[in-house]
């Protein structure tokens, strides 16, 4: 072989393996990000994290796709505060490479990261600019009662002074602890501590469930959280590589039904999946669990709870007819097949385009649940719907309203449980920041579930909330009539510019349903069409409290009545419309050829300078002119001379009650502005016999 053909062979031999090593390194990356793919489409978003890191360390030509499936990884995996960061790269590195479905997603959901870590006014923003631009109907609703919420945040974010809030450090672990119970005397929770096997969705272990139990009352949340853990109910709910968690017991504590999923991994499964089970304690043996067959559907179904009575299950699922995420759902119990069954979805009022879940009853008959769609400090709050009066009439109402801090926080809180008699505490899970974490507020740390005990002490428990409610009337004090207006605007300014926004109804009746704060003073602007605006009137809120402790309520809804009377503006209602429209009339009548006021003349005059004086201290610049009119019978300056005689007596007796002579002017028309022209009837002559009255231009 030849030297040439030597070289010509060895240069096609280094050509070849660079050629295999780019094959490789492409088909690599190619794989990796395939890998990622999958791993996200089963749910493995932990695991998916990962290969997109290792991806995009590659390939930072892809850093709007492949943060953009960090992001949701985050999100899908209830960790939506670390989503943030690469919600903001992915719009950094430009949206266009995005399908219109994830462009829509990333703009609303980067909203929903920033308000998880309470940077409220940017996620206002964000809301807003989806609220214009977004695509997903639900979506929208949402965005649109998230800018509400946020424009009054603060009376929410604002903590009760009688709630105490401690965490659980006796329960509580670096894993997730979360959804307490009571059973006997132990608290059932729900925990991955365990970890005998990795679930790929979290990075964490598999949910089991756990017992604690101290010296004292468990019920008892005055006492610090010191006691002993140990798995609950042995290998029947702990199985490898399932998630067993959220146990709600029959009142005799003989029965429990409990949420599991597997992890995916046998033929037929989706780790997406959560179906409700039940067990029954026989001798001091639970038995084997079995699903809830007349209950679950092919979708997510779990967070169950059993009312006081028995009879009710409720829980959450995301089946078909639910508004958009999870839903709440109740069945009823059949005595006779020992089985629940007929589901039946709760209200709207309840539910909402976001999600319900945690559902939970107390001895009181209130009904709790945790929410993202209510409007709350970020991601799931603590909600309670409770009975109270009609404030129009003795009927019963049900209202919703988030509980407030310091039990909810921007994180996840939900699961709540009240342990001691008369509702005065109990306990709750919460995925709040680490007050170390505050420390550094540039670093975005990731927190687990954690179970919190709560106490409400005696002036909590006569907790008053304040509203504010009325009536607006109208009044024309030219004819002396009243009556309720209905569809007339009302603002009360909160301060900040913040307003609040109501209508009478057509009773003339409105409600502000926002707590009002004792000591303060509000302003409150009222405007109808057709009246007199009223506005700044001050409603003062000082030395109005009432005495917490001679109230026997844990909480009581105060009303304050207050009224307003609108005037009818003369000026606008009196006359026509448009073009033709004519002077408003004042129907003055006087004897034949003679301008003396007769006694009905002059009572509708006091009526007429009631309103004036209203109305010109209301514009002080306006001047007026009263103009007298005859018919066209009788000569054209007999007739100017006569109406000029009435339009005086008139203005002077408008004057002698008190209205300033520079403001009003007496002018007689005589018939140079008929009303109707080539008058013939008593009735067509009696139509161009008129006072006016008009603001000079």
């Amino acid at each position: 072989m030849n030297l040439k053909k030597q070289s010509q062979k060895g240069n096609s031999i280094k050509l070849f393996l660079a050629l295999g090593f780019l094959f490789a390194f492409f088909t690599g990356c190619s794989s990796v990000y395939q890998k990622a793919e999958s791993e996200f489409d089963r749910a493995a978003y932990n695991k998916a994290i990962t290969l997109y890191q290792s991806y995009l360390a590659k390939n930072p030509a892809k850093a709007a796709e492949v943060n953009y499936k960090i992001a949701e990884a985050y999100r899908r995996s209830n960790r939506l505060p670390m989503a943030l960061p690469y919600y903001i790269k992915t719009t950094e590195a430009g949206t266009d490479k995005l399908t219109t479905g994830d462009r829509d997603t990333l703009r609303y959901y980067t909203a929903e990261a920033l308000k998880v870590n309470q940077k409220y006014d940017e996620a206002k923003a964000q809301f807003e600019d989806y609220a214009k631009l977004g695509i997903n109907q639900k979506l929208k609703t949402l965005a649109q009662s998230e800018i509400e919420n946020l424009s009054t945040i603060n009376q929410i974010a604002e903590a009760n002074e009688y709630v105490t809030v401690v965490p659980c450090d006796g329960m509580n672990t670096e894993s997730s602890d979360f959804a307490p119970t009571k059973w006997m005397n132990k608290l059932v929770f729900s925990s991955d501590r365990r970890k005998e096997a990795t679930y790929e969705g979290t990075g964490q272990g598999f949910y089991d469930l756990y017992s604690f139990e101290t010296e004292n009352d468990i019920s008892d949340t005055t006492n610090a959280c010191i006691g002993t853990v140990r798995l609950w109910g042995g290998e029947i709910f702990n199985q490898k590589g399932t998630h067993d968690a959220s146990a709600t017991f029959s009142p005799d504590g003989n029965n429990v039904v409990f949420a599991r999923s597997g992890n995916g991994d046998k033929k037929g499964e989706s780790d997406k999946e959560v179906s409700l089970y039940t067990s029954s304690l026989n001798n001091g043996i639970w038995s084997e669990a079995k699903p809830l067959s007349y209950v679950n559907s092919t979708y997510w179904d779990g967070t169950p709870h059993i009312s006081k009575d028995g009879k009710t299950l409720y829980f959450s699922s995301n089946r078909a007819s639910s508004k958009g995420g999870l839903d709440i759902y109740k069945a009823s119990f059949n005595e006779r097949d020992k089985t629940w069954a007929n589901v039946e979805r709760l209200g709207d009022d309840i539910n909402t385009e976001g999600n319900e879940m945690f559902p939970y009853i107390d001895e009181k008959g209130r009904f709790f649940f945790a929410s993202d769609g209510q409007g709350g400090l970020g991601g799931l709050d603590i909600f309670v719907q409770e009975e109270m009066k009609n404030p129009n009439d003795t009927s019963i109402i049900k209202k919703i309203r988030n509980v407030g801090a310091p039990i909810n926080s921007a994180g996840d809180d939900f699961g709540l449980t009240f342990t001691e008699k008369d509702d005065k505490g109990g306990y709750f899970t919460s995925k709040r920041e680490n007050p170390v974490a505050k420390l550094d507020s540039t670093k975005i740390i990731e927190t687990n579930d954690d179970i919190y005990r709560f106490h409400l002490d005696s002036l909590d428990i006569r907790e008053v909330r304040y509203v504010l409610r009325g009536t607006v009337e109208g009044i024309d004090k030219v004819e002396n009539t009243r009556d309720f207006l209905s569809g007339v605007e009302l603002d009360l300014n909160l301060g900040n510019n913040n307003v609040v926004k109501v209508s009478t109804d057509d009773k003339g009746k409105f409600l502000f349903d926002t707590s009002l704060v004792i000591g303060k003073v509000y302003d409150i602007d009222v405007n109808a069409a057709g009246y007199l605006p009223k506005n700044d009137n001050a409603f003062s809120m000082v030395g109005r409290g009432l005495d917490k402790s001679k109230l026997t309520q844990m909480y009581t809804l105060v009303y304050f009545d207050t009224a307003f009377v609108l005037t009818k503006d003369f000026f606008v209602t009196g006359g026509g419309e448009g073009k033709d429209m004519l002077p408003p009339e004042i129907e003055i009548l006087y004897d034949l050829n003679k301008a003396t006021l007769t006694s009905d003349a002059t009572e509708k005059l006091d009526n007429f300078v009631v309103f004036l004086k209203e109305y010109l201290a209301m514009y002080p610049d306006a001047k007026l002119i009263m103009g007298s009119h005859t018919d066209s019978r009788g000569s054209n300056g007999y007739n100017q001379r006569l109406s000029q005689r009435r339009a005086n007596s008139a203005v002077n007796y408008i004057i002698a009650k008190g209205v300033a002579k520079d403001r009003i002017k007496a002018v007689g028309y005589g018939e140079n502005r008929l009303k109707v022209k080539n008058a013939k009837t008593e009735e067509e002559h009696q139509l161009n016999r008129r006072t006016t009255v008009e603001v000079a231009k």
